[in-house]
């Protein structure tokens, strides 16, 4: 069994002084069975990570999706050295501005003009103020995860601390559902109309060119919230995959492998009105780091077979789990769930167990074969069948050992770690 005494003592000492000891929900100790996980990296390298302790991870988490080519990648790493050995954040704009911003365009099937920010909350947040302002509307429907700001969080059950008033402005509606929307549309006068394009297993035939017909008739923006699609599934996002432009749309995570960085890219009409005084300007958003680390990235990203290669990789996942599933006759409580550049796997519970236990039984065993991921995949350029092939040796012991507590509706002699407690809960109102 692998130690984590460095991990442990760490933590010990940050749940002290910081909430969770982490500064990303996902990333908390909670997420994984206790026992069995690292809490702290020391360094990475390719898709592999390596701990405080000095134990080996399989990385499928790739940092919840910024790690897009790879850990310690050369080519960023070389622009990164390049650009600090100039400045990081200055006094006026870098040259890296103009660069990043004319590819985005160019890349972006719906980019006319881009404007940088940090997170992808900030950028889902831009876009909404943007679309807002153009329509002199306020209310907001949305479907899907949109960050931590006041007008998206609050229409979760992460909702406390936003105030009542500002809930009342945005309203979840069904993802592939557009008799929903179009109902939403109908109860009241709509700004914007923002979602994840892909979730769970994507849109239906037609669903995204319906949700755009649909939101133009209606009089909104329809914004694309591409922070986790975007970079994953091909260059220009799922509006190149699917063939559907939004009038604005939300990028971050993968764009600069690791770097903090993020873009609201649209309709000029609509970014031009912050020439106008609508507000979207941060300290850091020229911050010329993270746009080397950008330009080499998508420069990376590029590169011919690219996306094929994630692509073939996810699908030996997706239908090696699959597989898995029905070997063990799991289907009443795993589903595969999301497209092979994506994929993970949903849990239910069945009798005595909830579907954390189940979850915990899986989180347990795939850490003791050194996999780390908590049910959900994002690959990079360096994952290959050799480490798709792992974890699903991985995942068979732990469909076998679900399978195991399910028949005697108990988790005696299974787990031995902590069980899997999350805070962060993506249900809608």
């Amino acid at each position: 069994m692998k130690s984590f005494k460095k991990s442990e003592d760490l933590l010990a000492r940050e749940l002290k002084v910081s909430p969770l000891a982490a500064q990303t929900y996902s990333k908390s100790y909670r997420y994984f069975s206790r026992g069995f996980a690292p809490s702290y990296m020391d360094h990475g390298e390719g898709c592999y990570i390596y701990d405080v302790d000095g134990n080996e991870f399989i990385d499928f988490m790739c940092a919840l999706g910024p790690i897009t080519v790879g850990y310690n990648e050369p080519e960023v790493n070389e622009a990164v050295i390049r650009q600090v050995n100039k400045f990081a954040s200055g006094s006026l704009q870098s040259e890296l501005e103009v660069e990043l911003a004319e590819k985005l365009c160019q890349i972006i099937p719906c980019a006319e003009m881009v404007r940088f920010v940090k997170n992808g909350g900030d950028a889902t947040t831009a876009a909404v103020r943007l679309a807002r302002a153009f329509t002199g509307r306020e209310h907001v429907l949305m479907s899907g995860y949109h960050g931590m700001h006041d007008w998206s969080i609050g229409a979760s059950e992460n909702h406390k601390g936003v105030p009542e008033a500002v809930r009342a402005l945005t309203t979840n509606f069904i993802y592939n559902d557009l008799n929903d929307l179009e109902k939403k549309l109908q109860e009241r006068e709509v700004a914007a109309v923002i979602l994840e394009p892909i979730q769970s297993n994507g849109p239906k035939e037609g669903y995204l060119e319906g949700v755009k017909e649909l939101t133009h008739k209606y009089g909104a923006i329809l914004i694309f919230d591409e922070v986790v699609s975007g970079f994953h599934y091909a260059l220009g996002g799922a509006q190149e995959m699917f063939n559907v432009s939004p009038d604005l749309v939300a990028f971050g995570k993968g764009m600069a492998n690791g770097y903090p960085i993020s873009a609201v890219a649209g309709r000029k009409d609509l970014l031009e009105q912050i020439e106008q005084g609508v507000f979207v300007s941060t300290t850091f958003g020229g911050d010329s780091i993270s746009m080397a680390a950008s330009m080499a990235t998508i420069k990376i990203l590029e590169q011919p077979g690219f996306y094929d290669h994630i692509t073939k990789i996810g699908s030996i996942i997706r239908n090696g789990t699959q597989e898995r599933i029905d070997k063990y006759d799991l289907n009443d409580v795993l589903a595969v769930t999301g497209l092979p550049q994506h994929c993970g796997i949903s849990f239910e519970g069945h009798g005595s167990l909830s579907y954390l236990d189940v979850n915990s039984v899986y989180s347990q065993t795939i850490l003791q074969h050194g996999i780390l991921q908590f049910a959900i995949s994002f690959l990079n350029a360096h994952h290959t069948e050799k480490e798709a092939k792992r974890y699903l040796d991985a995942a068979e012991e732990a469909f076998a050992l679900i399978r195991k507590a399910l028949d005697q509706d108990s988790l005696d002699g299974i787990l031995i770690g902590g069980k899997v407690d999350p805070v962060f809960k993506r249900n809608i109102k």
